[in-house]
């Protein structure tokens, strides 16, 4: 259990680390400064120690000397941030330069800046940086989806995909496994029609049976993907690899993944073979307001 103090000479009874602690109510306001009630339901997400505006609160999670304040000085205004959205790209030719470990390490730090359900900060990552691994892992998974190609023209095959997927997701792996026989074309003229020859592979993971362990990968994916940028290095989500790993044993002994754990995504990066000079057109989504 964390340890939570207010400094009843601190404090101004502005009832904001009270009313930002909705869902855990470990705080009460008491008649001379808050009071940490309840320390035995906090989460650990800090948002009490963020808000309070005189620091009066000491929280062995979150020490001061470690919790900066927020400058807005250094904060992007919304036109850069626009603009960093839209050059992003998702690039599939690489540079054989290497990416240091240390970068690696760097982007999947910034990835944990990421919100996450019930503040569990449960993804974790694998990353292979073997060329030749890679290049193995590649191959077995164009054989993997192969071998799903030839079950899927199987009609009863067929059914349990959409009993299993749903109609919508069976069409689409459908689709996927279709063109399966292409891959290993491409794959039998030294092309790598999976990782691209990317020099990193990366797979986010997480526990089992967590119901927002996907979307709490994709904000930190997403993160990661963006710092990339700004690091001079490309980034690609990998989801030919991913569905396979996601249900193949064998593939994940060889990804070394934790028996334990869940591949919630894949991607790969390295340095960009060709800049991208542009921002493109994507669609505006409809928007309705107040529906009926």
């Amino acid at each position: 259990m964390s340890k939570i103090t207010v400094d009843d000479k601190a404090c101004i009874l502005c009832g904001a680390c009270a009313n930002v602690c909705v869902s855990a109510q470990v705080y009460d306001i008491g008649s001379r400064a808050a009071v940490a009630a309840r320390p035995e339901a906090c989460w650990g997400c800090g948002q009490c120690v963020s808000v309070c505006p005189v620091d009066a609160i000491d929280h062995d999670d979150f020490p001061l000397d470690k919790c900066p304040p927020i400058d807005e000085r250094h904060l992007p205004p919304i036109d850069d941030l626009v603009n960093l959205f839209r050059s992003r790209r998702s690039n599939r030719t690489f540079s054989d330069r290497d990416v240091s470990r240390d970068l690696v390490r760097e982007l999947v730090s910034i990835g944990r800046w990421a919100p996450t359900a019930s503040n569990n900060q449960g993804l974790d990552w694998v990353a292979i940086d073997d060329r030749t691994r890679i290049a193995e892992l590649s191959g077995a998974t164009v054989r993997t989806l192969l071998r799903w190609a030839g079950w899927a023209r199987n009609p009863i095959a067929r059914l349990a995909m959409r009993l299993v997927l749903g109609r919508e997701n069976a069409q689409a792996a459908w689709r996927s496994l279709a063109g399966a026989r292409s891959l290993a074309d491409r794959a039998r003229d030294g092309v790598d029609p999976i990782f691209y020859r990317a020099p990193v592979l990366l797979i986010g993971h997480t526990k089992p049976r967590s119901p927002f362990s996907r979307d709490d990968t994709i904000y930190a994916t997403y993160n990661l993907m963006l710092a990339a940028e700004r690091r001079g290095l490309a980034t690609c989500q990998i989801g030919l690899f991913q569905l396979p790993l996601a249900r193949s044993r064998k593939l994940r002994r060889a990804a070394s993944l934790p028996e334990d754990r869940v591949p919630q995504v894949c991607l790969v990066l390295g340095y960009p073979q060709y800049q991208f000079r542009r921002v493109v057109l994507r669609r505006v989504p409809d928007l309705v307001w107040n529906p009926r």
